[in-house]
């Protein structure tokens, strides 16, 4: 008698398991990665190469400044201008006042250039010294060639 009590219940929980196991249902089509003017339409974002950031943008930070250092940020875009766009709204998003320390690197992708900048989302305990303009920061120069390399395409 006692086995038919112990057994009735441990089968309708199995079942009842079983049954809740079926009803879920498997998505028909896996997620595709979105490009990034989907992901700015869906989002309600602007693009890129509008400059919306309300973070200061200083090349180097001066040792005398009093600041504290938050995180370290990077952004990524087609143009050197839209990379510095998406590091400034990284540290808007960070709620942070202004990124230093830039460092540019210049990625092989494919046969479409892409731009990466990293910072260091800061903010100032006090007063905070006036950023440079934003279209007036620019990249560093390519690094100079060595006189022994070919020239490209055949060119004499």
């Amino acid at each position: 008698m006692r086995r038919v009590f112990v057994l009735g219940p441990a089968l309708w929980a199995l079942g009842w398991l079983g049954g809740c196991a079926r009803s879920l249902q498997v998505p028909a089509t896996l997620p595709e990665p979105m490009s990034e003017k989907v992901l700015a339409a869906r989002k309600l974002q602007q693009p890129l190469s509008q400059h919306l950031c309300q973070a200061a943008v200083y090349p180097t930070a001066d040792a005398r400044w009093p600041l504290s250092r938050v995180a370290t940020i990077s952004g990524r875009g087609p143009t050197f201008l839209e990379a510095l766009e998406a590091l400034c709204r990284e540290a808007d998003g960070l709620k942070a006042q202004a990124v230093v320390d830039l460092s540019y690197r210049r990625l092989p992708n494919g046969w479409s250039p892409s731009h990466e900048l990293r910072g260091t989302a800061v903010r100032f305990q006090g007063h905070a010294p006036p950023p440079p303009r934003f279209a007036e920061i620019h990249p560093p120069p390519p690094p100079p060639r060595s006189g022994h390399e070919p020239p490209p395409g055949g060119l004499p």
